[in-house]
């Protein structure tokens, strides 16, 4: 008779070779430490148990390499990971595998201040990088609301927007060069990083493709001047509607470097978290700001402060200094972690629609949302047209939770019927793939799929992930 002792004498450890390559402190393999990265911040992962199989914790690049090969050799998918902050189960392991942690991958290689770029590993968080471009007095634009944990390679995956986008665009606009591990397990450099001789630049393809392609551990970002100053006001409306027709009055004129809308849902939320004295009779709300030279600043905010009062505003909060500014943008930082306050379950989604539907957008939400009983809150991106709309509902009422999926299928239907797009910066993942179909027709995601094959041909990286399963 075999012993207990004698079956863990000679069984065998899949990840040994790893371990003793890289360190064992690296490659986590019990299950109390593997079923932490079953789950990102979605709330819409797949229903299962998704613990991987091992997750590997790289410090260096060159650990990761062996990472990837030693899950090649085991032929186990790889689930690309940065903070676990993604809202669209993009590095939830649906079947196992293994999890490829990048947030010790930390270093800066470089900040060039005459030509004004930074070079650093994708661990790193999006403040870091803010805050190492400001210690040369230059500014990292994209800012999205995680930007103080999620990870610089998240953002690259998912190409990120934030608050800034406005006026500086998104995440793809700012990345010169990147390099990344294949699926065999060797480093690719491409654009600013790569040689000068190469017939194409993949940079592009891999920002925004969401770990399908490989995993990215290294970028070049672009950096821009640090504007001198910055003129921020919160402006209350007792109608959503005139607060998007102030909208349409700014944009024409001027272009904030912010200019978020938060509806009636999402201010109620806020003010059941924090003791913000929003004027009684409140239902929208819009946060805007201009940057620049000291002079021009002062023009344009007081530009907009005309507008809003045209547009009948109920009050208009002007921050008069750093703190009061500061003050200001947490109430929109707020707004995800308060929306728990109105239901324990959320589906949050980040549509787009070209900027002159915004107001039709949310008149079709409210009407969604009464015939399926389904309260939708709405804010976001108001001047690219990215707004982020949550399903809510109880967790523990199952046909409540089929009432939401059903209300935001139907918002995603509108959405494409506007012109507009399923998503703006969460990603598709193992959320909206399904949904895939509404946007793209059966050809177009066929051309799609052979993407994923050409760098993927055995589909290693991040499977069952984006596009539909045929």
């Amino acid at each position: 008779m075999i012993t207990g002792v004698n079956v863990l004498f000679f069984s065998s450890d899949p990840w040994r070779k790893l371990k003793r390559r890289i360190g064992a402190e690296k490659v986590l393999d019990r299950a109390e430490d593997r079923m932490v990265y079953a789950v990102d911040a979605s709330y819409t992962a797949p229903p299962g148990n998704h613990d991987p199989e091992v997750v590997v914790l790289p410090e260096s690049i060159d650990d990761a390499v062996e990472a990837v090969r030693a899950a090649a050799a085991a032929g186990v998918p790889v689930i690309p990971r940065g903070k676990g902050t993604g809202m669209s189960a993009g590095s939830v392991p649906l079947n196992g595998g293994m999890v490829l942690v990048t947030e010790k991958l930390r270093r800066i290689h470089e900040v060039n201040v005459n030509q004004r770029w930074i070079q650093c590993e994708t661990g790193l968080t999006c403040e870091e990088i803010k805050l190492a471009a400001e210690r040369h007095r230059l500014f990292y634009p994209p800012d999205p609301s995680s930007y103080r944990i999620s990870s610089i390679g998240g953002n690259i995956a998912e190409n990120a927007g934030g608050l800034r986008c406005v006026k500086y665009g998104t995440t793809k606009d700012y990345v010169l060069g990147l390099r990344y591990i294949t699926p065999d397990g060797e480093i690719v450099a491409t654009g600013a990083l790569g040689p000068p001789n190469q017939p194409f630049d993949l940079t592009p393809l891999l920002v925004g493709s969401e770990g399908l392609f490989g995993l990215i551990v290294e970028a070049r970002l672009a950096l821009l001047p640090q504007p001198k100053t910055e003129r921020t006001l919160l402006a209350h409306f007792n109608d959503p509607y005139r607060a998007i027709a102030t909208i349409h009055t700014i944009l024409p004129e001027l272009v904030p470097s912010v200019l978020e809308f938060m509806d009636e849902a999402v201010i109620r939320a806020i003010s059941g978290h924090d003791p913000y004295p929003f004027p009684e009779g409140t239902r929208a709300a819009l946060l805007i700001e201009t940057d620049g030279d000291r002079e021009v600043c002062d023009r344009e905010a007081a530009r907009i402060a005309e507008i809003l009062e045209e547009q009948s505003a109920l009050e208009i909060h002007a921050a008069t200094d750093k703190t009061e500014r500061e003050r200001l943008w947490d109430l929109r930082r707020l707004i995800s972690p308060s929306l728990s306050r109105l239901a324990d379950g959320k589906m949050n989604e980040d549509v787009v629609v070209p900027i002159s539907r915004i107001g039709d957008l949310v008149r079709a939400c409210a009407e969604i949302s009464e015939h399926y009983d389904v309260l939708i809150p709405i804010y976001g991106h108001a001047g690219d047209g990215n707004l982020h709309l949550n399903g809510m509902y109880d967790r523990s009422d199952p046909e409540a939770g089929k009432r939401a999926h059903d209300a935001i299928h139907a918002c995603f239907k509108t959405v494409v019927e506007m012109g507009g797009t399923i998503s703006g910066e969460h990603g598709i993942g193992a959320s909206k793939n399904d949904y895939m179909d509404l946007q793209f027709s059966e050809d177009e995601l066929e051309v799609l799929r052979s993407m994923k094959t050409a760098f993927d041909p055995i589909g290693r990286f991040n499977p069952e992930k984006v596009l539909p399963q045929r």
